[in-house]
């Protein structure tokens, strides 16, 4: 046991040890209620359009090929630091200096192999959370004609996120444009009204078209 504790704090094992540390730390406030487990959440289709085919960047498709899309940030990151740290324990098998130069050279490939496993760790979880998202948006009121609040800017026909704010807890449900001219920006609130229910999205009109359609609509049924 001590020589595993001093294999961890020496050298360029810090950096694990001390990300494990922040987890671990996250995950007891969490537990005892001092801040909220979406806090460090952020919105990964709200800078790019997964599903659009477009150029996103080796980091961001990184990212979406984590699950980081489907799943809670900090979820996904504990099982990365966690498989993470169990390598860097094991780098003392290796002929190595423990904490050298060569063991800190060699986190680089270990975090990406981490990020690999957790993948493959996580990617039964995508259901269960889908199912209890799922759940969440058949109780209470019908999401279509709901006024939802923008986590995020929307231009060119992407994919982004909003909130609709209930009773208790408020959800997040993926958004697009109905008019993909249109541009939303973060902050902003938006009338919610279709649903394309193979890819999960719902679809969202400006306020002052909503307002301009009532009208319209009910000056057609007065006639």
């Amino acid at each position: 046991m001590s020589e595993l504790l001093d294999n961890a704090f020496r050298g360029a094992n810090i950096i694990p040890t001390f990300l494990l540390g922040f987890v671990l730390f996250y995950w007891l406030t969490v537990i005892i209620g001092v801040i909220d487990f979406d806090l460090f959440d952020f919105d990964i289709d709200g800078d790019f359009d997964i599903d659009g085919g477009a150029d996103i960047g080796p980091f961001h498709a990184f990212l979406a090929f984590l699950n980081l899309s489907e799943l809670p940030f900090m979820l996904v990151f504990s099982v990365i630091i966690l498989v993470f740290w169990i390598i860097a324990m094991f780098m003392f098998l290796l002929p190595i200096t423990p904490g050298g130069l060569t063991n800190g050279l060699l986190l680089i490939p270990a975090f990406i192999v981490s990020s690999l496993i957790a993948k493959i760790i996580t990617n039964p979880l995508k259901k269960i959370f889908k199912k209890v998202y799922q759940e969440e948006l058949n109780q209470g009121e019908p999401i279509i004609g709901q006024i939802v609040t923008l986590m995020c800017d929307l231009k060119d026909g992407r994919l982004g996120q909003g909130e609709i704010k209930r009773e208790g807890a408020s959800i997040l449900i993926n958004v697009k444009q109905y008019d993909e001219d249109e541009t939303f920006i973060k902050g902003e609130e938006a009338y919610v009204t279709k649903k394309n229910d193979e890819k999960n999205v719902y679809y969202i009109i400006k306020i002052k078209e909503w307002i301009i359609w009532r009208i319209q609509h009910k000056f057609y049924c007065l006639a």
